[in-house]
């Protein structure tokens, strides 16, 4: 199981290209920050149309929440989850669906989720 501590290296080590605004978040950046800077990266590529990439981070997502610890998952939900509407407002519907076709069923069950309470 994944705990807070081991979030900024596994996810260095799973992207490299990340490693340096990880560092940024501080020399221990919490669960949070880190899970921010993922989110940011997943957006960049998303909108640089980069979808191998938006796949290899949806991936990468999907193993945090399953291998997570409670405060990892409450992590993804909070910040990655909450986020993932505001790639669509930056997309068009083409854009958008691609995206949507890379996130993982157990995600996208939880955006779906998060949507449907926001609307209560």
């Amino acid at each position: 199981m994944l705990n807070q501590y081991e979030i900024q290296a596994f996810i260095a080590g799973k992207l490299p290209q990340v490693k340096h605004d990880l560092s940024l978040a501080g020399t221990a950046p919490t669960v949070y920050q880190s899970m921010q800077v993922l989110t940011d990266y997943t957006k960049k590529m998303a909108l640089e149309h980069n979808f191998k990439m938006v796949e290899k981070c949806m991936g990468l997502v999907e193993t945090l929440y399953v291998k997570g610890n409670s405060l990892v998952k409450n992590a993804v939900e909070n910040v990655f989850i909450f986020s993932f509407s505001s790639i669509m407002s930056r997309c068009n519907i083409v854009e958008w669906r691609m995206v949507q076709s890379y996130m993982p069923t157990d995600l996208y069950a939880l955006y779906v989720q998060q949507v449907l309470k926001s609307k209560c």
